[in-house]
């Protein structure tokens, strides 16, 4: 697996890879968990493995295999909860933004608001560092820096049954210190059901609705989950169908929430980009690994055609949308989401609004490697380019995606205020819609 990964892997020398390190720190625990025949702990070390490349493409998917596994190491890693959520704001301060009914934070009175200091004696700047989220099932795969502090932000609160910790806090409007001693306990199995990161078949892929004088379109996915290998012809409907009403409503602006979004086919970004598009743009180019070469090669397929073309370019749909367009986005956008978010930025009139920039992971998730007790391996063998030939969107060094136009500061305002259920980036986005004048015909 690491011999094939380490020559097929399309970011090797992009994001800096140190194939020899990562082998050698992760080795030992799968010789391990040969020796003594546990799957569990085989499953572990692979997870631990694939952490040591930022890419949110590169994954071990869950299946039937190895739900069992999966369930079994969140349940020990992550079982129990300390019953609060915590936000890193702008200024550099841990807050608390929610604490749950009847549980340790709130039997101990921990404030809503309350500044926290200390995480068992450690600065809590370097307690949240310390949080190792190739050991948690958890977590989302990572790319970026910012999406690292916020899924250790997130899992911190959560630990193994029993595990007791000291933390020291500052209650809001006051300076003075307090120590709190939590012990972690169980929130039954829906609260770790819907912890880590999943694909819900179900889900609803596109929703549309008029706010006020705005459109809103809200797209989870560019696919069909249920059956993510068919065209989703049914998003494509729904989205033309909305533009055609928004017309005959004259709406005057549109906010594209992909916040989440799954991504899908590069053709449906393509599509709903021509939309807002009057002039033919350059969407990307492609280089796929070739074993016959030893490496990647320009290698770009027109899904439109099926011909091999020199690169794919956006070209004017219908119906079009000339009013000035908002893409809300965040760190769980992905993939042809973020093409689609690097589009509505590129173009005249186009913004892209959150409080941090998409997930950083563009590249072609074509690779896969099939190992034992039902582990499959998917990375990316191929990675996008721009009319330059340089790497479009994946992340490096800890930073990458497609960032926001209009960034939205994290203060304990904003925090609070989403904690509460309060939708502070769309309400932001629909304000500066009302503040931009009409577009010209």
């Amino acid at each position: 697996m690491h011999a094939r990964l380490s020559a097929e892997y399309a970011f090797t020398d992009w994001k800096h890879i140190d194939w020899p390190v990562l082998i050698a720190r992760s080795l030992p625990a799968v010789e391990r968990a040969a020796r003594d025949g546990d799957p569990k702990a085989f499953r572990a070390a692979l997870r631990a493995y694939v952490s040591g490349i930022d890419d949110g493409h590169v994954n071990l998917p869950r299946n039937d295999a190895v739900a069992p596994l999966d369930d079994a190491l969140l349940e020990e890693r992550s079982g129990a909860t300390f019953g609060l959520d915590l936000v890193g704001l702008d200024d550099g301060r841990v807050i608390v933004v929610r604490t749950t009914p009847d549980r340790p934070a709130a039997r101990a009175g921990v404030p809503v608001g309350a500044e926290i200091l200390r995480w068992n004696d450690r600065r809590i700047a370097d307690a949240v560092a310390a949080v190792d989220l190739g050991s948690l099932v958890a977590a989302a795969r990572v790319a970026t820096d910012d999406h690292r502090r916020l899924e250790r932000l997130r899992l911190i609160g959560r630990a193994p049954l029993g595990t007791a910790i000291e933390i020291d806090l500052r209650g809001p409007g006051t300076t003075v210190e307090q120590r709190v001693r939590l012990t972690a306990e169980s929130d039954g199995p829906q609260a770790l059901a819907g912890l880590a990161p999943h694909l819900d078949p179900n889900e609803q892929a596109i929703t549309v609705r008029q706010i006020g004088k705005h459109g809103y379109i809200r797209l989870t996915a560019l696919a069909d989950l249920s059956n993510l290998g068919a065209w989703p012809e049914a998003i494509w409907t729904a989205y033309s169908t909305a533009l055609r009403d928004f017309a005959a409503a004259d709406v005057h602006g549109l906010v594209l929430d992909i916040r989440g979004n799954h991504g899908g086919w590069d053709l449906l970004a393509m599509r709903i980009c021509g939309t807002l598009r009057r002039t033919p743009v350059f969407y990307e180019a492609t280089e796929i690994y070739d074993a016959a070469a030893g490496g990647l090669r320009r290698l770009t397929v027109d899904d439109r055609s099926g011909e091999v073309v020199e690169a794919l370019t956006v070209e004017p749909e219908e119906p079009a949308f000339n009013g000035p367009v908002i893409a809300l986005i965040d760190t769980m956008t992905i993939s042809s989401g973020e093409g689609l978010a690097h589009c509505v930025v590129g173009r005249p009139g186009g913004e892209t609004l959150g409080h941090y920039a998409t997930r950083g992971s563009f590249g072609l998730a074509g690779g896969e490697i099939r190992l034992p007790d039902g582990n499959v391996v998917h990375y990316p063998d191929g990675r996008a380019v721009d009319a330059a030939g340089a790497v479009l969107i994946d992340s490096r060094d800890g930073v990458g995606g497609v960032a926001p136009s209009i960034r939205i500061p994290v203060t304990a305002e904003t925090a609070l205020a989403e904690a509460k259920g309060e939708d502070v980036l769309l309400a932001a986005a629909l304000r500066r819609l009302d503040a931009t004048p009409p577009s010209p015909p």
